[in-house]
């Protein structure tokens, strides 16, 4: 990674910190946070779709009972997942994200989008966007923004996207607890 876009990175991580916060506060929506049983964010294989997610208790529960032997999948696979905030009818925190994130990324044609300095290429891009939604998620755990929903899931997971399973744990792993952790590890099928 070069340095501008480490530097980019950090400083993006920073500034979407409440963003994301505001986001998963609104795919939850009114309901009591008891019964929500997964929050998170997801992105699409480019990175530039940023999307909150939230699952009820409710959807679950149903999911559980329909294929109990997929009770993990259920739990942690955020695409399994009910609640957006599309459907809270809140505005969406994240629109600003994304249009600025579709102009940053590098085009097809070698240039580089709206960043302001030479982004080596969309595989660099997305890895810096996926990292700086990790470490403002991390940076939201540490300041205890998970600690309403102990009991759910709390992920991030790109989507359709060719990253590995550690990677995927590593990312979610500040976010949960070490009981949290290694359902997320048994999900991944990495232990």
């Amino acid at each position: 990674m070069t340095e501008d876009l480490a530097a980019w990175q950090a400083e993006l991580a920073d500034r979407i910190q409440p963003m994301l916060e505001a986001a998963m506060l609104a795919a939850a929506g009114s309901r009591p946070d008891g019964e929500i049983a997964g929050i998170g964010i997801s992105t699409d294989a480019d990175a530039t779709s940023v999307v909150a997610f939230a699952n009820s208790r409710q959807n679950l529960d149903a999911m559980v009972a329909d294929e109990p032997e997929f009770a993990l999948d259920s739990k942690w696979h955020i695409g399994e997942w009910d609640l957006d905030v599309t459907g809270s009818g809140a505005p969406d925190p994240l629109e600003p994200l994304r249009a600025e994130l579709v102009q940053a990324k590098p085009s097809a044609d070698g240039s580089t989008g709206t960043a302001g300095f030479a982004v080596p290429g969309m595989q660099e891009f997305r890895h810096a966007v996926w990292g700086a939604i990790a470490a403002a998620m991390a940076a939201s755990a540490a300041e205890g923004f998970f600690d309403r929903w102990p009991t759910a899931a709390h992920v991030f997971m790109p989507l359709d996207a060719d990253v590995d399973e550690q990677q995927l744990a590593d990312w979610s792993a500040p976010l949960n607890d070490a009981e949290g952790v290694a359902e997320l590890r048994a999900f991944l099928q990495l232990d």
